[in-house]
């Protein structure tokens, strides 16, 4: 195995809780192997980050509600497209 390096990464503890049941839903080992293909595919893709980014600057107060409504939708098994995605205003989830 190659030579890895540790990064740490700060997730609210909603967000954390969608992750690791995601990556459970999704079959992977770990959470952490669920932010590593992710990043791989993100490399892969280099789409543009349009919602997301958006997201990123939002005020903490209002990541930890974007949190919280995200992980009431994995709670529900609730997704959608891409598409509808790049549309929705986060406070309608």
């Amino acid at each position: 195995m190659a030579a890895s390096r540790t990064k740490t990464f700060r997730l609210s503890h909603s967000l954390a809780d969608a992750l690791e049941l995601r990556a459970k839903e999704l079959g992977y080992q770990s959470a952490t192997a669920l932010v590593e293909a992710l990043a791989r595919y993100d490399c892969l893709c280099r789409s543009r980050h349009g919602v997301t980014k958006q997201w990123a600057a939002l005020n903490p107060v209002e990541q930890d509600d974007l949190d919280a409504r995200l992980l009431a939708r994995v709670l529900k098994q609730q997704g959608m497209t891409a598409t509808e995605a790049a549309k929705v205003e986060w406070r309608m989830l």
